[in-house]
């Protein structure tokens, strides 16, 4: 299910909304300031934001600016005004969609699955993931990490594309192989493993790098960002 950035400085709102996306089957990660916000993005990059206009430590407006830098997932302003300005700057700092507290949740809920559904059908349109130091290219087969560029084997480019479309998130090796090859077998782990070790020594993934592929025990896979 889809990753959702809540960025709130009212505690009983986040928790109000937290708990219903929860329940809805969201994943909900919180902040409530703009640097605790910029601080979870340098972590993993969310599928949709939810943002507050008016925070502590900002502008939620300038954080969007900031925020479209790094990723262009679908970010909804939750804000109390509702004068057409303050609309019309929400939209021109990246903004997709603008919901006037209070709300109804269903609403909300309604609000976040279009502009979900919305952003899939330009993902497939256009295979290309782009984060801070990272660039994943399905339709040119090929990658960049840290200003360097590969072309990688099949295989091991949609693994990466994979990783990086779920960035921070745990994924096991026989999700991956289904999604790689279609079906599962018996030596699926021992593969994945071998290919994503393919993958880093392609990328000349080292301890220098932004990013790393992490591992479990139990055959659990996550691209995370380095912080130095």
């Amino acid at each position: 299910m889809a990753h959702i950035l809540l960025v709130e400085d009212d505690s009983d709102i986040m928790q109000i909304n937290r708990t219903f996306l929860e329940n809805e089957g969201y994943t909900v990660h919180c902040a409530d300031s703009v640097q605790s916000a910029a601080f979870k993005l340098e972590e993993y990059i969310p599928d949709l934001v939810l943002l507050d206009v008016m925070l502590p430590d900002g502008d939620g407006m300038d954080f969007c600016r900031i925020l479209r830098k790094k990723t262009n997932a679908p970010v909804i302003f939750l804000t109390a005004r509702d004068e057409n300005d303050s609309v019309i700057m929400g939209f021109r700092s990246g903004g997709d969609d603008y919901i006037t507290k209070p709300y109804d949740l269903n609403v909300l809920k309604a609000r976040i699955e279009a502009q979900l559904r919305r952003n899939v059908s330009q993902s497939a349109q256009h295979p290309k993931i782009e984060l801070p130091y990272l660039t994943v290219d399905l339709f040119s087969g090929s990658a960049e990490l840290d200003g360097n560029v590969c072309s990688l084997p099949q295989r091991e480019l949609q693994i990466l594309y994979l990783l990086a479309s779920q960035l921070g998130s745990r994924i096991n090796y026989r999700d991956i192989y289904k999604s790689i090859y279609g079906c599962d077998v018996e030596d699926s782990k021992n593969t994945i493993r071998v290919n994503i070790s393919r993958l880093k020594k392609h990328l000349d993934m080292n301890d220098m790098s932004t990013y790393e592929i992490a591992s479990t025990s139990d055959g659990e896979y996550v691209l995370r960002r380095v912080i130095f």
